[in-house]
């Protein structure tokens, strides 16, 4: 019975997890992106992996206190409300798809350290995970649009674009 109460509390957070990614999709795909964007502006060559996943580490938290200030902000001048313990929690709330988008990239880091691969092999496949990311966001919401085929891959070009964008940056700048 113990078993099927963790699963059961399991499924209920992913859900919420879930639930507050798609109220703040911009937020998971913000995350994404500026990690993909820091990571293929670093110097793979001249760093090791602890300065790599510090400084993103670093970006990550300061691109997510910028938008949990933003959105506070925001709140409290369009509602008039003060700074609370409700608005602040709420907000953080709101802005954790930050940390979410930027996840996928960061344990790929993790894991090509883990097993071994070369700071710049790292780099590389966590900046395509980003990239690739984006693409699978938008696939999923033009296939929970119930697109057919033809108009699901119009609806991915600005997903790839973005994507392309990310990796055209790693090869402009190494």
């Amino acid at each position: 019975m113990a078993q099927g109460t963790a699963d059961t509390r399991v499924r209920r957070a992913l859900g919420w997890l879930a639930e507050v990614t798609l109220d703040n999709a911009a937020g998971a795909v913000y995350g994404t992106v500026m990690l993909g964007v820091l990571l293929a502006a670093e110097d793979p060559v001249n760093v090791g992996y602890t300065d790599t996943i510090g400084a993103a580490l670093v970006v990550l938290a300061l691109y997510w206190l910028t938008h949990l200030y933003t959105y506070t902000l925001g709140t409290r001048l369009r509602t008039g409300e003060p700074l609370n313990t409700r608005v602040f929690w709420r907000s953080c709330i709101h802005e954790l798809p930050v940390v979410e988008g930027a996840l996928l990239p960061l344990v790929v880091l993790l894991v090509s350290w883990a097993a071994g691969a070369s700071v710049s092999t790292g780099v590389t496949i966590a900046t395509w995970t980003a990239a690739i990311a984006i693409l699978v966001l938008e696939f999923i919401a033009g296939w929970r649009s119930h697109l057919g085929l033809e108009r699901l891959w119009l609806q991915a070009v600005m997903g790839t674009l973005i994507g392309f964008a990310i990796i055209g940056l790693k090869l402009l700048l190494h």
